[in-house]
This record gives C-alpha cells, sequence and structure tokens, in this order.
C-alpha cells in the first residue's frame, strides 16, 4: 500500500519564521493534523506524520528507512520576507525532480492560491530556494515542499486562517487523488 508523508516544516525546538503574531513551526503542526484529519474521512490510506520532537535529520532518516517510489511526501511550510508585500504560495520540487513529484505540486499549489485567494507563485526548483538544496526532498518518494503563504504578510495570514479547514480538505482530496492516480 502507498504511503503518505506529511511532515510539519520546523520541529518543537525551532520555531521556523516568525511574523504577525505566527510561529511557523505551530502552523505547520496544526495544518499538517488538519489535513491527516481530512484523509482520515475520506480514504483509506497509509498516513505517516513526523514526530513533532524529531529534527529534520531524524525525520528524514525514518522516512528513508520505508518509504518506495510509489509513496508521496508533502512537507508544510510557511513563507517569510522583509518584503511584507510579498505574497503567495510556492511548491518546491527536488532538482531532476519526476514529473509525478512536479504534478503534485502543481495541484497542490493550485489548491492554496484558488481556496486562500492568493497568488500561485508556481512550482519551483529547489535550488530556487534560499537553500539551494532541501533535504527533505531527497527521499525515495515523489516529494513537494509546500509554502503556504507568507507569514510575513498579514492579508496572507488573514485569509489562511479564515480558510484553513477548507484548505486541509481540498489538500487532502489532492492526496488521495494523487495516490490514486499513481
Amino acid at each position: 500500500m502507498k504511503t503518505i508523508f506529511i511532515t510539519a516544516g520546523h520541529h518543537n525546538r525551532d520555531s521556523g519564521a516568525v511574523g504577525n503574531g505566527y510561529q511557523e513551526n505551530i502552523l505547520t503542526k496544526e495544518l499538517r493534523d488538519l489535513i491527516t484529519a481530512k484523509l482520515r474521512e475520506i480514504a483509506c490510506l497509509k498516513i505517516w506524520n513526523d514526530d513533532d520532537n524529531d529534527t529534520l535529520s531524524q525525520v528524514i532518516t525514518k522516512i528513508n528507512k520505508v518509504a518506495t517510489t510509489d509513496d508521496f511526501l508533502l512537507e508544510i511550510h510557511f513563507d517569510f520576507a522583509e518584503r511584507i508585500s510579498a505574497s503567495g504560495t510556492t511548491a518546491l520540487v527536488a532538482a531532476g525532480a519526476r514529473e509525478k513529484s512536479k504534478d503534485f505540486a502543481r495541484q497542490l499549489a493550485g489548491d492554496v492560491s484558488a481556496i486562500v485567494g492568493i497568488t500561485n507563485r508556481g512550482v519551483k526548483d529547489e535550488t530556487e530556494s534560499n537553500r539551494g538544496r532541501l533535504g527533505i526532498l531527497h527521499t525515495k518518494a515523489s516529494s513537494c515542499l509546500l509554502e503556504i503563504a507568507f507569514i510575513s504578510n498579514r492579508s496572507d495570514m488573514e485569509k489562511y486562517q479564515q480558510y484553513k479547514g477548507s484548505l486541509a480538505l481540498a489538500i487532502a482530496t489532492t492526496i488521495r487523488d494523487t495516490l490514486l492516480k499513481y
């Protein structure tokens, strides 16, 4: 049976980005849990969530022990920019990613843009990120790191808060449909 790995960017000891009264690690854990709950309502899938006490390297090690090329991975993040007008959602995939990773990423970015009502910044290669290489995208699973919205943009965050329940359902539906498709 295929597995969907849903991981929350940052862990209990790493807040990630902070802005507009929000901490990224709290937002990512909340959305991961909402998506997981919606998935359990609409599908019978094997779901793997990360342990909030694990570091990124521990999460990757655990995933690598069990992941196959039939599986999918979604890592949830919130973006940050010094320019507070920066807005939108971005999906990142590994350099040289398989087409099914790119397709998964396109659908997820489209979900966020449509539901939350923010700009779809599209699918980008990890080399276009601030880090250049994103370790979580290098497991056997087809993977997407999804930057939901800009934590530094008040409007993005207000819209996200208003629609996060609907967004969780849309993402869960995309995950279900993607696992059925591939």
